[in-house]
């Protein structure tokens, strides 16, 4: 099997990931710098960063209630780290994408990297729904713009420039004066944050509720669940166009 996808499958990262740590040296077989075309078996001993992975055959696939405060990384030196609050009879799992640290809800985890670069590929394009709450910014205040408007709902289907990408078009719902749905099929960083912003607006409050068919239901803050069989029957269903 290659390395990067014995890798992904072990749950350490995605096997995109993997090849980015092959690619910079940090990856080992049987004490050996490892390179791409590196073949292994589940016999080899393989390390990252000199710390030897577990590889495990079984896939588990986690919802996770992601508190605000928690980040996603899996640094075991940050006390913040995702890696710290799992549950401790799981298998070392990563989250598929990312949810910023100011921000909450729904976050899916597994050791399945085959099933994770699928849901993560751009021609997917998986909607994800958010619950989002903001504030005027001053500019807003001072022109009195205070409320989001049916304006507002327009300009946020526009085109807006993030890190060289355009963004496009999403679904919304206005539910209150400073309150509304939103639901992407794009995954830029803090896409949500930087189109209020655009159009005077701070982001408050910000919560994933759903990713593809998997939603966060009625999980509390900090709490964990195993996705379902039947969810993820409906979810291999919906991947299998990539």
């Amino acid at each position: 099997m290659r390395l990067a996808k014995m890798i992904g499958g072990a749950g350490y990262c995605s096997r995109r990931q993997a090849s980015r740590l092959i690619e910079e040296g940090r990856v080992s077989v049987n004490d050996e710098t490892a390179q791409h075309l590196t073949f292994v078996g589940y016999d080899d001993k393989i390390c990252i960063d000199g710390e030897a992975i577990d590889i495990c055959n079984e896939k588990y696939y986690v919802a996770y209630h992601k508190p605000v405060g928690i980040d996603c990384n899996l640094t075991i030196g940050d006390p913040d780290s995702l890696l710290h609050v799992m549950p401790q009879s799981l298998p070392r799992l990563f989250p598929i994408g990312r949810l910023d640290k100011d921000s909450c809800g729904l976050l899916l985890l597994t050791n399945d990297g085959e099933l994770a670069n699928k849901l993560l590929h751009p021609e997917f394009k998986q909607p994800k729904c958010y619950d989002v709450c903001v504030e005027p910014s001053f500019s807003n205040r001072i022109s009195n713009s205070v409320e989001l408007s049916d304006d507002f709902q327009l300009q946020m289907n526009q085109p807006i420039v993030i890190k060289g990408k355009l963004t496009t078009a999403c679904e919304i719902t206005l539910t209150d004066d400073l309150r509304f749905t939103i639901t992407l099929t794009q995954g830029l960083n803090r896409q949500i944050r930087k189109m209020c912003s655009h159009l005077g607006f701070n982001v408050t409050h910000l919560r994933r509720l759903s990713m593809a068919n998997i939603a966060l239901g009625s999980l509390g803050a900090g709490e964990w669940r195993t996705v379902s069989d039947g969810e993820l029957r409906e979810l291999n269903k919906l991947l299998a166009v990539v």
